[in-house]
């Protein structure tokens, strides 16, 4: 079992002082160095929009200004992490955002905007204009909306009820139903795990959830360290924490991740991304690969601390 060596830690914390976004640097001094969450939040109001939402390249591969689902989960999930309660005005207006965005036809929110196609992006959230981001996405069923209906689980006193309820049933049906979970990537499994995770979910939709992803992991992971330098499942996507509640069936696997993630730690200290634009926006690419090496390294860091991989 291998640990990042105190040097190795300093180097990431050097990468993250000097290099990375300040959101990042904030977020690594509150779990690392005991500083407030004021600061984080502080850092995180920058992206934030007059309508509650969040964008501004939140999620570095798409850059667009404006608000989206995609971003706003992300800020109200970081949110969540620092403590910040729903009477929070960067909660409120985040929550008040994504019920105003929610397309009650579709039962669904759009992840990205049309108006992400005008600024960088990675082509992935590109949309064609006949429909290519929805079939991406498979409809946008699990991806965003599972992570969101998490987050309003989670400040579910500033949510309608019977509205929450109607949403929650039809994500958990869509989880327990799609034909490929955890295809590509993994980012719908991640995103179902997270709900099934919500501490404010009632049991019976939490074990009905497990019982699908459960099934499916096992399959799904990959177990194969030569493919980790590519877009793949990597185990510690969907078990980043030891508590879980797939990390029992994959706990060899995990521990040969970890011990990769160890080995992979660039000389700067950071750790990279394992995508890449193609040739998409190659100049913007290159600044939002900066920005992924700071979350990135960040979230790194916290993961080992998290399976006692960082030597004391």
């Amino acid at each position: 079992m291998k640990r990042l060596s105190r040097q190795a830690f300093e180097r990431g914390r050097a990468y993250l002082k000097t290099q990375a976004r300040p959101l990042d640097r904030a977020l690594f001094e509150y779990r690392f160095e005991g500083a407030p969450a004021d600061a984080v939040i502080a850092r995180l109001g920058s992206y934030r929009n007059e309508d509650g939402g969040f964008g501004h390249g939140l999620e570095p591969d798409a850059r667009h200004p404006g608000s989206s689902a995609l971003a706003t989960e992300i800020a109200l999930r970081t949110l969540r992490q620092v403590g910040a309660g729903a009477g929070h005005p960067l909660v409120g207006g985040a929550i008040q955002y994504l019920l105003d965005s929610y397309d009650a036809a579709s039962r669904t929110w759009r992840a990205v905007p049309t108006e992400a196609n005008d600024h960088p992006h990675a082509p992935w959230w590109h949309d064609d204009g006949q429909g290519s981001l929805a079939r991406t996405f498979d409809d946008f069923l699990i991806i965003p909306r599972a992570g969101i209906v998490a987050l309003l689980h989670d400040y579910s006193s500033a949510v309608p009820g019977s509205w929450l309820a109607e949403v929650t049933e039809d994500t958990v049906v869509a989880i327990e139903t799609i034909g490929q979970l955890g295809s590509g990537g993994g980012d719908d499994l991640a995103q179902a795990l997270r709900l099934a995770e919500s501490e404010s979910l009632p049991e019976p939709v939490r074990a009905r959830i497990l019982a699908r992803v459960r099934s499916v992991v096992p399959g799904v992971v990959s177990r194969n360290p030569a493919e980790w330098a590519e877009y793949t499942m990597q185990p510690l996507k969907i078990a980043p924490h030891p508590q879980s509640p797939v990390a029992d069936l994959i706990w060899d696997e995990l521990e040969e991740n970890l011990d990769y993630k160890v080995d992979t730690q660039a000389a700067d200290g950071a750790w990279e991304p394992n995508w890449t634009w193609g040739d998409f926006y190659p100049e913007a690419w290159e600044q939002a690969r900066r920005e992924w090496r700071g979350h990135l390294t960040m979230e790194t860091l916290a993961t080992l601390q998290a399976f006692g991989r960082l030597q004391a």
